[in-house]
């Protein structure tokens, strides 16, 4: 496995990523918006699931990690983007491929509109909703150290960028709204126009997000570091033209008239689906293995400078992830099982947040206790097979948790649609558990 790579390996760098990302995005953003998740909390749930895959299939079994993208806080870094991502809604856009804006569905009140809109605000959704967990992902790994003003001059460009989105958002409606000068009297009585209060806030939303996006890429393109800019630039828009070519499934009833199914969640599923073709395409292009001639005397003894800072970062992200996805998920079976979400929401906080708390302070305990050497030689992590299969055994637990009732048979067509899919994945996680012992021979 650590031998000079003569080239790229198209079936573990591309195939066999591109395959494992797009299922579990299949099955983890279908999930996103079940009952006890939606927004940041669904959005969270595929995140943590992403990562743990992406750092996973990416690191060695030792300090000397041959691919640039395999720090531990892969992990937290994408439960932490994609979660930021889900702050904002979109449901106001998919009408726009039917010809309509609408301004109050309840009344059945709407302005014709043409269904380039919806392509466009797709596409503008898209890019930062894969694009932001990039950034962070990007973040894990510089291909020069930063210090502390480095630091502080990225996290001002993409804040400072976002901040003036938000800035040209207020200033020139006119530019973001949609038909705003047509329908400039309604956009004033938004009390009365519900729909497009809601559309203003998405569109805000959207594009306080792709300011952040923009200001991430435009500092890792200043600096020069250009698989950054690539890794930010693939998942951004490759997964903005996915979700503008999949329409939100609004063409579905015109091809099934009259078929009684939840189309809705086709939609986000395959929206999953075309991040995890974004993440594994991205991966390719980025984060190849480094041959063996290309490290230095120092940097083959250097071993793993800050192993206590990643294992915190890994098991973070790890406990934070699952122990919110397990909270959300439980919300959500019993809202679909015994009703009054409120209450069990309220119960299980005062349950599950002491414990992640506790979690964390004995995280902290147990590394301070057994600290790993500065420049340690060895396996930071060496019971990653199992860290990854805790994850999926989970995060697809709690999916058929909130797929129901069984009484419908279109959720049972998914809650076998899930099974499949955690196949796929289980067979590619194994599959790379067997490469890296060495069981299966690289060319």
């Amino acid at each position: 496995m650590r031998g000079h790579q003569p080239g790229r390996d198209l079936t573990h760098d591309l195939v066999l990523p591109v395959l494992l990302f797009a299922v579990l995005g299949g099955m983890t953003w279908a999930v996103r918006g079940c009952s006890g998740y939606g927004a940041m909390a669904g959005c969270l749930f595929a995140g943590v699931t992403w990562g743990t895959a992406w750092w996973f299939i990416a690191r060695d079994a030792g300090a000397r990690q041959s691919r640039r993208y395999a720090s531990g806080w892969i992990i937290l870094a994408l439960a932490i983007g994609v979660g930021i991502s889900g702050n904002r809604g979109w449901m106001q856009w998919p009408s726009f491929f039917e010809g309509h804006l609408q301004t109050d569905a309840a009344k059945g009140e709407y302005a014709p509109i043409s269904r380039s809109y919806g392509f466009v605000w797709l596409f503008i959704a898209g890019v930062p909703w894969a694009g932001i967990g990039a950034c962070l992902l990007a973040w894990c790994a510089s291909g020069r150290s930063l210090r502390v003003r480095d630091w502080c001059l990225r996290l001002g460009c993409a804040f400072g960028v976002a901040w003036l989105a938000r800035i040209l958002f207020e200033n020139f409606p006119g530019v973001f709204l949609p038909l705003y000068q047509n329908l400039s009297p309604e956009y004033a009585d938004l009390p009365g126009h519900p729909n497009l209060r809601r559309l203003l806030n998405d569109n805000r939303n959207a594009i306080t997000h792709l300011g952040f996006y923009l200001g991430c890429l435009g500092y890792e393109a200043a600096r020069r570091d250009w698989k950054n800019v690539t890794l930010i630039l693939t998942a951004g828009v490759l997964n903005g033209l996915g979700w503008a070519l999949l329409q939100n499934w609004s063409w579905a009833k015109a091809f099934w008239p009259g078929a009684t199914f939840n189309f809705w969640r086709c939609w986000e599923s395959s929206g999953g689906i075309s991040i995890g073709v974004a993440y594994g395409v991205a991966y390719y292009l980025v984060n190849g293995r480094r041959p063996d001639e290309e490290w230095t005397t120092r940097e083959a003894r250097a071993g793993n400078e800050h192993p206590n800072l990643e294992r915190f970062g890994a098991y973070t992200g790890l406990l934070l992830g699952l122990g919110l996805s397990i909270k959300n998920g439980l919300k959500g079976w019993a809202n679909l099982y015994l009703g009054n979400e409120d209450y069990w929401n309220g119960l299980l906080w005062r349950v599950i947040g002491p414990m992640l708390a506790l979690g964390l302070i004995a995280l902290v305990w147990r590394i301070r206790r057994r600290p790993l050497p500065r420049g340690f030689q060895g396996d930071v992590f060496p019971h990653a097979y199992r860290l990854v299969w805790i994850v999926l055994i989970t995060q697809n637990v709690l999916a058929q948790l909130v797929t129901g009732p069984w009484s419908s048979w279109s959720e049972v067509a998914f809650s076998l649609y899930y099974v499949v899919l955690f196949s796929l994945s289980a067979v590619v996680i194994h599959h790379f558990h067997c490469l890296k012992a060495g069981q299966i021979p690289t060319r």
